[in-house]
């Protein structure tokens, strides 16, 4: 099979893809297989290297470029961020090369309506039937893998037809945005060029989107790398790191990282949530 190469600074794969911003992916061998946009990807990592296979080898290079931002210098952000603090920098040292994901905007809102009170086995679970059930079929390999549904895709489906995708009680907020989305209320081109608050206060007026949803939508769809999301991961990396286990309430955490952590609160807050969930820091 053809398998292209493309030279990387500053890029950890295994890092990016398993730090809980993405659940398209999995790792088989030395592989990751993901779907993203309009294909599959079969991606490992030597060095500095990844080698690329997919069904689609059409504008390839530069899909997976933008997919991972290896056009971002995250050299200077990484040379930047250790001088925060040592916490910053030891768990920069631990995970050096973790990038965000330049995600699809839609299928970013809705798996993160899914995540909600979720874990991440049983979100990728939903998702990848959501795709099953309603999206294209692609093959690589021999093997079937579903693209995202479209809102197109998605307009006719019912909110039982939802909760029979293992969503639960998020059934009604997907029916409700993708409903919003596919009849042209909601412009999602239009809405990502919104200043960060203005986009923020749109994906809090979607149901099922709370604070934290419409960080991660806005992190890991929407390039806002200032925002700050905060799960118990995170409330619990920063008690212990900057507040001593005491009390604190999230509106505090918020107000630290963005007096201390400024325009890279998102960068840091993801070297963070993988050392705290990893026990590495």
């Amino acid at each position: 099979m053809n398998e292209i190469s493309i030279k990387t600074d500053c890029f950890n794969l295994k890092y990016t893809l398993e730090c809980g911003q993405c659940f398209r992916w999995s790792k088989e061998g030395d592989y990751y297989i993901g779907v993203i946009k309009d294909r599959v990807l079969k991606v490992r990592q030597e060095g500095n290297l990844l080698y690329i296979q997919s069904n689609n080898y059409d504008n390839l290079e530069s899909i997976v470029k933008e997919y991972f931002e290896l056009e971002k210098d995250y050299k200077s952000i990484e040379d930047r961020i250790e001088k925060v603090d040592e916490y910053v920098c030891k768990a920069l040292k631990n995970t050096s090369g973790l990038r965000h994901l330049n995600q699809d905007f839609f299928e970013t809102i809705i798996s993160y309506i899914i995540s909600a009170n979720n874990n991440i086995p049983r979100i990728s679970k939903s998702v990848n039937e959501i795709s099953k059930r309603y999206g294209t079929k692609v093959k690589l390999d021999n093997k079937e893998y579903y693209l995202f549904p479209t809102p197109q895709q998605l307009k006719n489906v019912s909110i039982q037809e939802y909760r029979d995708c293992g969503v639960g009680f998020r059934d009604k907020y997907i029916y409700d945005t993708v409903q919003k989305i596919a009849n042209n209320q909601i412009e999602l081109d239009s809405m990502k060029d919104m200043q960060t608050d203005e986009l923020k206060k749109e994906l809090l007026e979607l149901m099922g989107i709370g604070p934290k949803v419409a960080d991660c939508i806005l992190l890991f769809s929407c390039g806002r790398q200032e925002v700050f999301p905060i799960d118990v991961w995170v409330e619990r990396v920063m008690k212990k790191l900057y507040f001593n286990d005491e009390k604190v309430s999230k509106k505090q955490i918020l107000e630290y990282a963005d007096k201390n952590f400024g325009k890279d609160a998102g960068i840091i807050q993801q070297h963070l949530f993988y050392n705290i969930r990893e026990n590495l820091i």
